[in-house]
């Protein structure tokens, strides 16, 4: 595993290079709120918000963070339980110190897993109901992304989107009233009541263009940012494989095949989709020689 661990990983150097336009709208951002505030040092803000963003390498903020956003909970007695021994024998298939990460539940019923930030992996409820050997194998997969570094980067990078993400969604509020601010001037008629509506609209949209640059990049760079993604679920896959869960990724992928039907996304789902098809994971590992 020590090779897995040692070469950098496209898909994480693809998130991170994707991450760029929102991240200069971020910091121009801040440095324009600098500018209002205390001209003469505009830059003191961005640069201040960067070096800031260090606290999300620390494991507290992470774990203090981490459940309010995405929800999760901390496991109970029971699920800790049919949990660690799994997560045991992962980290001792690759390693690592399983003291390193935190567990946690996420309270979704559908069948997942994910990992974030640098030390947090988590399973829905309803992961924690498959037999031991398809367990370990999810959470293989998860360990497989903090090896391969795809998770530890894209907290400080959340980190730096924020204050634009934050003004985007402030905007599209606003965007919900321009149709009443349209309707108040229909007293001075109804072509100016249309001409307002339509500057207001124009105004909203090149300030979220501004603050968010993937609204016009989106459809260039969307296929390239769902392809890395891919890319890293092939890698934890492949990680995950070579910890001694190949055989068992495979029945896994298999048996999601046929309760789902098979895949029967269309193209343009496929290009946009961040995770593969089962087949074709299933085809990836049987090319490495894996079987199931």
């Amino acid at each position: 595993m020590s090779g897995d661990r040692a070469r950098p990983d496209l898909s994480a150097v693809l998130a991170v290079v994707l991450a760029v336009p929102v991240v200069a709208s971020s910091l121009f951002v801040l440095a324009l709120a600098g500018k209002l505030a205390w001209p003469g040092y505009f830059w003191v803000l961005p640069a201040g918000w960067v070096l800031l963003g260090g606290i999300t390498f620390v494991p507290a903020f992470e774990h203090f963070l981490l459940p309010l956003t995405f929800g999760m909970r901390q496991p109970t007695a029971r699920e800790l339980v049919r949990l660690t021994p799994s997560w045991e024998a992962v980290c001792a298939a690759a390693g690592v110190d399983r003291g390193r990460f935190r567990l946690w539940v996420d309270r979704s019923r559908e069948l997942n897993a994910f990992a974030a930030g640098g030390r947090t992996v988590a399973v829905t409820r309803t992961a924690l109901e498959l037999p031991p050997p398809s367990l370990e194998a999810i959470l293989a997969h998860e360990l497989g992304h903090h090896l391969a570094g795809h998770t530890r980067i894209s907290l400080y990078v959340w980190w730096l989107e924020l204050p634009a993400r934050l003004l985007t969604r402030l905007v599209r509020l606003l965007a919900l009233a321009v149709p009443y601010l349209g309707r108040a001037f229909a007293a001075f008629g109804r072509s100016v009541a249309v001409l307002v509506t339509v500057l207001l609209t124009l105004g909203i949209l090149t300030a979220l263009a501004f603050l968010d640059p993937w609204l016009l990049l989106a459809p260039l760079l969307g296929p390239v940012l769902a392809w890395s993604k891919r890319l890293g679920e092939y890698r934890a896959d492949l990680v995950a494989a070579r910890l001694g869960y190949g055989p068992e990724l495979i029945t896994l992928f298999r048996e999601w095949i046929r309760v789902g039907g098979g895949d029967e996304r269309r193209m343009w789902a496929r290009l946009l989709a961040g995770h593969p098809a089962h087949i074709d994971r299933i085809k990836r590992l049987k090319d490495r020689g894996f079987r199931g």
